[in-house]
């Protein structure tokens, strides 16, 4: 599974458990893509448009290939947490909000998308939350969704499967896509 992970950049006393919640993913087999601005986060003042714009373009487009978005929120006063938990749950992607004992993030709150899960934890229950967010997770995660056709619909899919090299699932997802656009 491919998790998108982020959480605030500016309060560093959280890098330990971010690291560990990357790691534990990691250990799972789970591909993570992590906040690549942590790593190069300038001073407020000297962050251009440009750069807003190809960070903005950068998190859309990780959250767009990932199954599973994870956010720490314990400390969710970055504006781009709030950014990408919205569009997250706008693209309808499973989305995991923790946070740390008595650090809930009231604001957020799962009765305004069956997408969002979220979990408080401490130091010693982190892993065994993030096993059950992820299950609950698995629970949201591509529906299963099963329909009558007739023989004649059932002859043209079988010809668009061997034309295309598609399924007839994806053919008729990227169909669904198309029409929603």
């Amino acid at each position: 599974m491919k998790i998108y992970f982020t959480a605030s950049s500016t309060n560093k006393q959280f890098q330990a458990v971010y690291q560990e919640v990357v790691k534990w993913f990691e250990d799972q087999g789970h591909e993570v893509f992590g906040k690549v601005l942590w790593n190069k986060k300038p001073k407020a003042k000297d962050i251009t448009k440009h750069q807003v714009k190809e960070w903005l373009k950068e998190w859309s487009e990780y959250i767009n290939e990932c199954d599973l978005v994870v956010i720490e929120g314990t400390y969710p006063s970055s504006l781009h947490v709030g950014f990408e938990l919205g569009v997250s749950l706008m693209k309808g992607k499973p989305t995991v909000l923790i946070y740390q004992k008595d650090r809930d993030p009231i604001l957020v709150d799962p009765i305004f998308s069956s997408k969002l899960i979220k979990s408080e934890y401490d130091e010693e229950n982190l892993i065994e939350v993030l096993g059950w967010c992820l299950e609950e997770a698995s629970k949201i995660t591509n529906r299963r969704f099963t329909f009558y056709i007739d023989s004649e619909i059932e002859s043209f899919l079988d010809q668009v499967v061997d034309k295309e090299e598609k399924s007839r699932s994806e053919y008729i997802r990227n169909l669904i896509k198309k029409e929603m656009k």
